[in-house]
């Protein structure tokens, strides 16, 4: 263990003495670098051998629009940190999809569902883990349509790694130039464009575990046509994981570890309050049926032909789970380590010169992506009400019930016959876009485009249950003539209600199923439709050179319609999904920028340059609200650059937070007057009298280039935001664990019964929170001549100093948290160091997660595992080419085969071992592929 844990700490070292020797002494770091490289654009040569390097001095010179801004000019002189991802990069890390990539950049929380029997396989950029939906996506600097209205953004798996020529990643608030949303920064996706030639790119990957096995395959073509004057770019991709792969598959995942109440804690004894243990199981469900009633009859089980005996239960017996005992422990063989997935795409471009001032381009996206995985039994947590004239009651039980003065008891059962949840989402996605662009003049150029989008997801959960008919079933009665029927057909002859019989395994018939399940269906269709005008250009001369000015329209129209089945319209089926809801909103905004040179090679600056940016907006649904921009780029000289900027930015309610249906979810919470778990009803919703929410958003870093280090470029960029009238859906946990300090809103969604028992938890949307985070960033690189090749370290880290979500009552801080909505570790980072020579290229990506708790409310007592150490993961790569156009390469993903932290949750339907996005839970991955070039 200890020579393990001097590996890591060895690597650690490694991977941040470029950032120590670069004078970021104070920490380690993620944080944008001069985006001097995302002014290019990668090429696809017919002839490899006859590229020829760039000399990046001379490119950061180039007056380019990158992303940040709508004004072109040198990179060196935007004063937004900006960090790219270039496809050279994508390549050595050979990324299947983008979601990949998302361990390797600090500033974005890894974001992917597994487990839930909606929008399964989701992926999102989360930037500093404020949620996704505070991070815009652009496709080429295009707003991009949400893949599914209630995924709430963009699932990037619809968008595979090979057609991704560069990612732009913007760490600051970006509203005054690109709109609603970009209130933590912006992700731009630029797609591939002038390619000349071709590449087939295959990939074939598995965990050493022998499981996950996936493949994957790409190619695109691009050419010129009409002299020159025309380019097209043709691309498609296609993505296979066949298996859904559960946390049984892995040591870790085997041992059934859960989060759990401590049924023997008082707040005087010194136990702890809650408990992270190993072999939980159900403690009142039995795959027969269990009696739970206090008194003489409890935890007689039924068994095979309804034999009874006693239920042996295990110590600290809660309400839903215990440790040991002979209950069922689902969670290796149902809590999911990876869905099933399977995605095709394509896309063309087409580009056209009419004549030197005027070209065209027309673009088309096309994607769909499937995902499939499973759910849990159709469960009753001990909630089945059994009266004493049901007509399967065995005579024994209803002659106790009569002795005990009984009318009903309550039996738990998980119901096994009924099978299991198979849930499935599709997202289909087409995307065209076109506009035409000219030059009014040497200085101006002027720009029209427009898109449309339609998206579709449909979401299916195969197997599910119907409750109403569920509950008709459940009460048995003897008919007039001698005959078991339902209560109900007794009254309503012909409601076709099948009676069941719950005591004994495999009691229930083939016909009480097909009575009483179903397919729950959600179908959306989102529709988008955006036209825009810009113009840009040189105002006036100063004594410093030009003032660049932008200004633009834009007018957006979105729909989203979403059609349910009739029984999730009154959120009738044990596994809830969405009633049918219809919702629009129109958008108009008009917007500007300018760039005004104070100072150009003086005797105290080679270049001061002040940045304006503001835009109007008017919403048709939250009315009308100005945001605005402020940033100041200064170059002291060749070495030494200074920058920041101020930002009032914004993010309008979504259609699905206005006009979402309410929906019942079944969770499980613990109740903190009790300190009992619960099975509850979670009811979730939109909410039509949202509000937009407003960030201020401070950033200043200094860029660092020292001419005495050639190659080497240090950055350290701080931020601080302040994001207010936060519109929030919390968990059914959060709401219970707010209410428990005090705070009145969530109190007002905790309903009890008259016993004084939760049994609903509701929360829908509502602007009710302040989010406030602060923290730095960090990214150095450096070059040189190594043997006969040539040696890079690039380093990423992110500190974040507070994370603070706040009511009108009180606050909490999730900086250095691992596990819950807002939570991120203090520190990550992620260092690479690259090895070319000649045909080969050789590549290792260490990935830190600094250490961190459970959570940071809990109390020295509250749980008996709270504190986690810091994770280093290690990735290798090479690559090696073969000829000038077909190269090789294979990859190991955790290399080290590193189990992630055991941060249980408490579910009944899933109960993972491991709630942290950060940490890798597949093990170690390897995959071999080739690439073709022509």
């Amino acid at each position: 263990m200890s020579s393990i844990l001097g590996a890591r700490a060895l690597a650690l070292g490694v991977s941040t003495l470029v950032l120590v020797q670069a004078g970021a002494a104070a920490a380690q770091a993620v944080a944008p670098v001069d985006a001097a490289a995302s002014a290019a654009t990668p090429q696809v040569s017919s002839d490899p051998g006859q590229e020829q390097a760039t000399d990046p001095a001379t490119q950061a010179l180039d007056d380019v629009v990158v992303t940040g801004s709508r004004i072109a000019r040198s990179t060196f002189q935007t004063p937004t940190p900006i960090t790219t991802i270039t496809e050279q990069q994508l390549e050595q890390k050979a990324a299947t999809n983008v979601v990949d990539l998302l361990r390797d950049i600090p500033a974005l929380r890894p974001n992917r569902n597994n487990g839930s029997g909606r929008n399964l396989g989701l992926a999102t950029f989360n930037m500093r883990a404020l949620g996704s939906t505070r991070t815009l996506l652009l496709i080429d600097g295009q707003r991009a349509l949400d893949s599914s209205p209630i995924a709430n953004g963009f699932d990037i798996n619809i968008i595979p790694a090979p057609l991704v020529a560069r990612l732009d990643i913007v760490t600051a608030g970006a509203s005054s130039v690109y709109g609603s949303d970009a209130v933590t920064g912006v992700v731009n996706l630029i797609l591939a464009d002038n390619v000349q030639g071709g590449k087939i790119d295959a990939q074939y990957n598995v965990s050493t575990h022998g499981d996950l096995g996936q493949i994957s395959a790409s190619a695109i073509y691009g050419g010129k046509f009409g002299d020159g004057r025309g380019r097209f770019v043709a691309a498609a991709s296609y993505f296979d994981q066949p298996d859904v792969i559960y946390q049984g598959a892995r040591e870790w995942g085997r041992r059934g570890v859960t989060f759990i109440p401590n049924a023997a804690y008082t707040p005087t004894n010194g136990e702890f309050r809650q408990l992270i243990v190993p072999d939980a199981r159900y403690s009142q469900m039995t795959a027969g049926g269990v009696i739970t009633t206090p008194g003489p009859l409890r935890n007689i089980q039924f068994g095979q032909g309804g034999a009874q005996s006693r239920f042996q239960q295990g110590s600290n017996v809660g309400t839903v789970w215990m440790e040991g005992g002979e209950g069922l422990m689902p969670q290796p063989n149902f809590a999911p380590l990876q869905v099933a997935s399977r995605q095709i795409s394509g896309f063309a471009r087409l580009s056209y010169e009419v004549s030197p001032s005027l070209s065209a381009r027309l673009d088309v996206l096309a994607a769909n992506t499937l995902a499939r995985s499973t759910g849990n039994y159709n469960t009753n947590n001990g909630d089945i009400t059994v009266r004493r004239d049901n007509a399967f009651l065995p005579a024994n039980i209803r002659d106790a019930m009569i002795a005990n003065n009984l009318t009903t008891i309550r039996v738990g059962r998980y119901n096994p016959e009924q099978g299991r949840n198979l849930n499935s989402t599709e997202n289909s996605y087409y995307r065209v876009s076109g506009g035409l662009s000219g030059q009014l003049s040497e200085t101006w150029k002027w720009q029209l485009g427009g898109s449309y989008t339609f998206a579709r997801s449909l979401i299916l959960g195969r197997n599910n249950r119907d409750q109403a008919k569920w509950a008709l079933a459940l009460d048995p009665v003897v008919g007039p003539s001698g005959q078991v029927v339902c209560r109900s057909t007794l009254t309503s002859p012909g409601n076709g209600c099948v009676p069941a019989n719950i005591f004994g395994i495999d009691a229930l018939t083939p016909e009480v199923n097909a009575y009483v399940l179903g397919t729950s269906r959600q179908d959306s269709r989102s529709q988008s439709a955006i036209a825009n005008a810009n113009v840009s250009g040189d105002l006036f001369d100063t004594w410093a050179g030009p003032v660049k000015v932008a200004l633009g329209a834009e007018y957006r129209r979105d729909s989203v319609d979403n059609r349910s089945d009739p029984v999730s319209d009154v959120n009738g089926w044990r596994q809830g999904t969405f009633g049918s809801y219809y919702g629009k909103l129109e958008v108009k905004e008009g917007y500007g920028e300018i760039s005004i040179p104070l100072a150009r090679e003086t005797g105290f600056a080679r270049s001061l340059d002040l940045d304006l940016a503001g835009r109007f907006v008017d919403y048709s649904t939250v009315g009308s609200t100005g945001v605005w921009k402020v940033g100041l780029n200064y170059a002291i000289n060749d070495s030494v650059r200074l920058r920041g900027t101020y930002s009032r930015d914004f993010r309008a309610p979504r259609i699905n937070d206005l006009f979402a249906q309410a929906n019942i979810r079944i969770g499980t919470v613990t109740d903190f007057l009790t300190n009992r778990t619960a099975n509850v009803n979670f009811l979730i919703g939109g909410n039509p009298n949202l509000g937009p929410e407003t960030a201020y958003t401070l950033t200043g870093g200094i860029v660092l280039q020292p001419a005495f280090i050639p190659r080497l470029q240090l950055s350290a960029d701080f931020y601080d935001i302040d994001l207010r009238d936060a519109i929030i859906t919390p968990g059914q946990q959060e709401v219970v664990d707010r209410c428990g300090r005090g705070d009145p809103i969530f109190c007002q969604g905790v309903i009890r019964d008259e016993s004084g028992a939760i049994t609903q938890v509701n929360a829908n949307s509502f602007n009710a929170q302040t989010l406030k985070t602060r923290g730095i960033d960090f990214e150095a690189s450096y070059n040189f001549p190594l043997f006969a090749g040539r040696f890079t370290a690039r380093a990423l880290a992110t500190y974040v100093d507070r994370l603070i979500s706040s009511t009108a009552t009180g606050q909490v801080d999730t900086a250095g948290q691992l596990q819950g909505g807002f939570a991120t570790p203090k520190w990550r980072g992620s260092t690479t160091f690259l090895y070319d020579q000649g045909p080969l290229n050789l590549r290792v990506l260490f990935n830190y997660i600094g250490p961190g708790t459970f959570d940071n409310a809990f109390g020295p007592l509250d749980l008996n595992r709270n504190h986690y150490p810091a994770f280093l993961y290690t990735d290798m790569s090479v690559q090696y080419d073969v000829t000038d156009r077909l190269q090789l390469y294979a990859k190991v993903e955790n290399l080290t085969d590193t189990a992630p932290p055991l941060l249980a949750e408490s579910s009944i339907t899933v109960a993972l071992a491991t709630l942290s996005q950060y940490h890798d839970l597949r093990g170690r991955v390897v995959g071999v592929g080739a690439r073709l070039r022509f």
